[in-house]
This record gives C-alpha cells, structure tokens and sequence, in this order.
C-alpha cells in the first residue's frame, strides 16, 4: 500500500492482505497555509507589475507594493513589502499622499481659477476684464508629471457693429469694429420717439449693452403704482396727448398731475405717489401745540 505525503509515494506493510491479490491506495492531502491578494487602497498604493497576476500566495511569501499614479509616499523611508504569515499578510509601512503641482502664475491679461494644486485638481483661465480668450477655452489639470496644457492667450475685446435701428440710425457712421467700452449713440427719425438707452457700450462679452433703443410714433402708457388716471386719453398715446393723474387714498402726489407726449417723450416726468405720512396733533393749554409726523 502506497501513502501520498506530499513529496512521493511510500510501501506500507499490511499483513491482512498478503495472500489477496490485490491492493489498497491510500492519498493523504496536506493542506498548506496561503494568503490571498493583498489590498490596502486606503492608502493609495498598488502591488507592483510582477505580482498582480497571482491570486495566491503562500505562506512566506512577500510581495510590493507602489503609489498609485499621481501619488507619492508619505515617508520615504517606509518598508514597501508585506509578507503572507499563517494566511494573513503583515502590516503595510507605505502610505501615499497625492503630488503637487504647484500654484499657476498669472499670465498676460489673465489669471487661473483653481480649485488646488494637488493631483486631479482643475485651473480654469479667465480673462481680465476687457480682455477674452482666443481660441477655445481649455481647463489645465494637474497630472502625475505637472500641469498639462500651457497659458492661454487673452486678446483685447472688440465689438462688431453695432445692431440696427428700426425707424432711427447712429449718429455717427459705424466702424467695423469697436474696443471695449467704445460707445454708440441712436438717434430716431423726425416725429419718433426714442424708447430706452440712447447709448450704448461695447461690454465684455463683446457685445454692446444695454439692448438698442425703439423708435416710437408717441409715447409708452407710464406705469405710476397707487395712482389712477382722472383726466386725458386712454393709450395708445400719440404726440400732444396728455394724462392727468391723482394718488390713491392714503398717497401723496410728488410731481406734476398732468404730462403731455412730446417728442422727447413724456413732459414732464411722470409723477409719483408717496405714501402719506401721519399727522398727529398735540394741544397744549395756554401754549399752543405741536404738531407730530408718523409714517
């Protein structure tokens, strides 16, 4: 009778079955202490290139680990192997703590909004004001070698003409281009009445701002809170009508009652209606009396 332990086969003498003319086998498996793949990712590590295909290891057997990419240890000087003891793996010196790259300068007519200087973390460019990017805008990020990409260029702002005004024109001839901040003036034809900003400005999105003007034949219903029309027209409003108003219960008028459509629009400005303030009188015998004011 043979016996497997683990290192060849034995003869083992067995006097109950001499005289039969056969035998017994009998296999012995010796089980064997192994660890399996190490992990420790909250430390930011990564077994090394030669043990990452094993999916055991046995007992005795000592593996490494790496920083992850974009990484670096903590201390220098930390072990960076583990070893398989008994079917568990000893304590894990090395710990990794993410790279800097480094706080980006400002560059011409810009600077970089960043949110850090660590790995995986962004820095956009923005422009200064007047100044836009040329090209397209492109987010630097922090890699496990630097920053990639490099500064962007940030060019003057420049408007193209302006929009055109129906019923009205500039009153300057237009330039095919204008610098930030350059202004242009509408004026309306005869008889019109210019409605909005007059002037407007190249901003720094390249556009011009406010939104142009209209041109009117009359005038635009004027919205007065806590007033009510008692005499005039109701709208549409042409040159020479007027409106006279009064203040609710309660308000007081500030301003003319009556205003009449003219060319430039309403004159005079519209009123307002002010709430009125509360008059408390005191009497006082022998000296008169004071009056109090409450709103």
């Amino acid at each position: 009778i043979y016996i497997f332990k683990g290192v060849g086969w034995g003869l083992i003498k067995n006097e109950q079955h001499k005289k039969k003319n056969y035998c017994n086998a009998y296999v012995l498996f010796i089980s064997t202490a192994e660890c399996t793949p190490p992990s420790f990712a909250s430390r930011n590590v990564v077994l090394t290139a030669n043990h990452l295909s094993t999916q055991s290891f046995s007992d005795g057997s000592t593996v490494t680990f790496e920083c992850v990419i974009g990484h670096k240890p903590v201390n220098l000087k930390a072990s960076r192997s583990v070893t398989c003891e008994q079917n568990q793996w000893t304590s894990l010196e090395l710990s990794c703590t993410r790279k800097s790259c480094g706080s980006l300068a400002d560059f011409l007519n810009g600077r970089y909004d960043m949110t850090g200087n660590l790995f995986g973390d962004t820095a956009k460019p923005v422009c200064h004001t007047g100044y836009m990017l040329a090209g397209k805008e492109t987010t630097r990020t922090c890699r496990d070698q630097g920053w990639d990409g490099r500064d962007p260029l940030c060019e003057s702002v420049k408007c193209s003409a302006p929009p055109a005004l129906e019923n009205g024109q500039l009153q300057d001839e237009p330039l095919d281009s204008y610098d930030y901040l350059d202004a242009v003036s509408y004026r309306c034809n005869t008889g019109l009445n210019l409605i909005g900003q007059s002037t407007l400005h190249c901003s720094e999105d390249g556009t011009f701002k406010p939104d142009p003007p209209k041109c009117v034949d009359g005038c635009l219903t004027p919205t007065i809170p806590n007033a009510k029309r008692i005499g005039g027209k109701s709208p549409p409003y042409k040159l020479g009508n007027f409106i006279e108003y009064k203040c609710e219960d309660g308000y007081t008028l500030n301003g003319d009652a009556s205003i009449v459509c003219k060319a430039n629009g309403w004159s005079p400005e519209p009123p307002q209606c002010i709430k009125a303030s509360k008059i408390e009188i005191i009497y006082f015998i022998n000296t008169g009396f004071v009056i109090q004011c409450h709103k």
